[in-house]
This record gives C-alpha cells, sequence and structure tokens, in this order.
C-alpha cells in the first residue's frame, strides 16, 4: 500500500459516497473551522486517487471546515487501496477512533464491511476490524431501531441504550408507540416496560400503549389466566383512572379558586396600601414644612446651646436628612419601572 503527503486543492476533493457518516452537525463544523484557522490542521485527511481527484477515505469533516473557513488548500495523506472491503476498514476505524459516528452509522458500516469483505461470521468482523466481538454484537442491535425512535435520540428525548432495547422488538410500529411511553425515562425502566410488553397478551399490550394502565398493572394483568378475566381487570383499572382523574382536575380547580380568592385578597391589601401611602405622603408634606418653618427659627440658638444639645439636635437633623434621600431612591426606582 504507497502513501504520500501532499498538500491538494479543496476543489480537487470530493467526498466518498460510502461515508460511514451520515450527518455533520454545522455549529461544531464552525467550531472546528476556527480551530483550524487559529492552530493549523493538526492531523492530515486521508485520500485515493479517483481519476484527476481525489476521493476522501478519512477526514470529511475537517475538509468540510476548510470549505467553511475559505482555506483553498488541505494536508492530505494519498494511499492506494488493494480492495474496497480496505477503503470501507480504513474509514469506519478512523471514526471510530474518533467518535464521529452515531451507533446507527456504524452498525449499518459494519454490515457493509461484512458484505464488501465477504466475511461469514460476526466475530470475523470483529478481528477485521479491530473491536470486540461483544462490542460489534451490541452495536448492530441498533440496526433495528425505527428511524422515528432514532430521530428521538437525536432530539434527545430517548437515550441511545434506550434505543438499542426499544430496537428488540421486531414490529416497528409497535416499537413508535413503546417508544413514546419510554421518553423521559431511565433505562431500567425501559428494559421494564419492553420486557413487560413483549410478555403480554395482545389487549394488555394495547392497553399499555394506549395509555389506560400503568406498567405494574400491566405485569399483574398478564398473569391472570383468562382472556375475559384480563379484559375486565383492564375495565377495572381504567374506571378506576378515570375517577383517579377526576378528583385530581377537582383538586387542582380549588387550588386555582384558592389562589384565585388569595389573589383577590393581595389586591385589597395593595389598594389600602396605596390609600395609606398617600395619606403619609400628604402628612408627610406638612410635617416637612412644620420642620423646616422650626430649624428657621431654631437658628438664632444654636449659638446659646452647649455640646450635647447640639450634638442632638444634628442626629437629629441627619435622621431627617436619611429619611428624605431614602423617599428620593424609591421614587427614581419607580420612575425606571415607569419608563
Amino acid at each position: 500500500m504507497v502513501t504520500e503527503y501532499k498538500n491538494i486543492p479543496i476543489s480537487q476533493i470530493v467526498p466518498n459516497p460510502e461515508q460511514p457518516r451520515e450527518t455533520f452537525d454545522r455549529e461544531k463544523l464552525k467550531e472546528l473551522a476556527e480551530s483550524i484557522l487559529s492552530n493549523g490542521l493538526i492531523n492530515s485527511i486521508t485520500v485515493r486517487k479517483k481519476g484527476k481527484q481525489y476521493e476522501i477515505v478519512a477526514g470529511e469533516r475537517r475538509w468540510k471546515a476548510h470549505q467553511i473557513a475559505k482555506i483553498k488548500n488541505i494536508s492530505a495523506k494519498i494511499k492506494e487501496y488493494k480492495s474496497e472491503g480496505q477503503v470501507a476498514v480504513e474509514s469506519l476505524i478512523e471514526n471510530v477512533q474518533r467518535e464521529d459516528l452515531n451507533p446507527f452509522e456504524k452498525a449499518k458500516f459494519m454490515v457493509r464491511i461484512k458484505d464488501i469483505e465477504g466475511i461469514k461470521t460476526y466475530q470475523e468482523l470483529a478481528k477485521r476490524i479491530g473491536m470486540s466481538y461483544p462490542a460489534v454484537k451490541m452495536s448492530l442491535k441498533y440496526l433495528n431501531v425505527d428511524e422515528e425512535v432514532r430521530k428521538k435520540v437525536s432530539e434527545d428525548t430517548l437515550g441511545e441504550r434506550q434505543a438499542r432495547v426499544l430496537g428488540t422488538i421486531s414490529n416497528k410500529e409497535e416499537q413508535r408507540k413503546v417508544a413514546n411511553i419510554s421518553e423521559g425515562k431511565s433505562i431500567r425502566e425501559t428494559e421494564k416496560i419492553v420486557t413487560i410488553y413483549k410478555k403480554s397478551t395482545s389487549e394488555v399490550k394495547d392497553a399499555l400503549l394506549d395509555d389506560k394502565i400503568t406498567t405494574d398493572q400491566a405485569e399483574r394483568i398478564s398473569k391472570l389466566k383468562t382472556e375475559t378475566e384480563r379484559k375486565k381487570a383492564i375495565q377495572e383499572h381504567q374506571s378506576l383512572a378515570i375517577v383517579e382523574r377526576g378528583i385530581e382536575r377537582n383538586v387542582e380547580q380549588q387550588k386555582t379558586a384558592k389562589e384565585n380568592r388569595e389573589f383577590d385578597k393581595q389586591l385589597i391589601q395593595a389598594g389600602n396600601w396605596i390609600a395609606s401611602f398617600r395619606g403619609s405622603v400628604s402628612d408627610t408634606h406638612k410635617q416637612i414644612e412644620k420642620t423646616i418653618k422650626i430649624l428657621l427659627v431654631s437658628t438664632k440658638f444654636i449659638p446659646m446651646m452647649d455640646e450635647a444639645q447640639l450634638k442632638k439636635l444634628n442626629n437629629e437633623l441627619e435622621d431627617f436628612i436619611e429619611t428624605l434621600e431614602r423617599g428620593e431612591q424609591l421614587a427614581t426606582q419607580i420612575q425606571e419601572k415607569i419608563e
């Protein structure tokens, strides 16, 4: 396998149509572009010659980041490969090591390598791509995960491990329904839901998916021997649930009514406070006028006061000024809110 390093114009490079990575985060590409502009490219991309162009084997993210950064050339490692299998394996390993693939992309590409290389068992596949057999087996469980369930993973309403557990439900429509009731739950809770769902009879499954009964109720009802007993139990639980929801609504309504009464009470208190405040403001104006008149008259007695009397008067004046300043500050705060 011949290898050489070269700076290649971006325009001469094309992506690999069989690239294992299917999605690229635009924001993360921008971050990578900024990093390359600041620090340069740390690891060269890997390409192979394809006619007059070069096809990417590994490093499509770095290539895309160069395009965003408007850098014309990129450092590349040019390799020659004996087979398409070699290209696929190197591309997978590169992405796995960099953690660039989500579990669905990884599982899909593993199967492609197995088909290209004509590998018969997954033990052989594990050896070929340098992974442990349990890791390969675990990854392949994602293959049966429905597209809508995958979307929930990308939107962070479900975890990857939850998706893997849901993938053990072969019917895709049922898998989507179980995924809906698994949202917001832990991996343990999801495992329990899937286990009970698989063991349940059709009428219990339907009731569970329609949110007529809980997972624990489904587990208990499934143990009943006859269909008649199971249907009766579902109806009883559903009736009880309706009553419980009615009680909850009634409690909520009472709570709302109480909150409204409390709010009305607070409004009355606020009105009384405002009226009282207006009265006190009027009284304060009169008191200030009276105080100023007394001060003007008392100035002629200041020379006759001893030290103790002067100190007391000074303290009272400071308190008076402080009260006026507080009123001014409050007025400023109210004015700011009005504006």
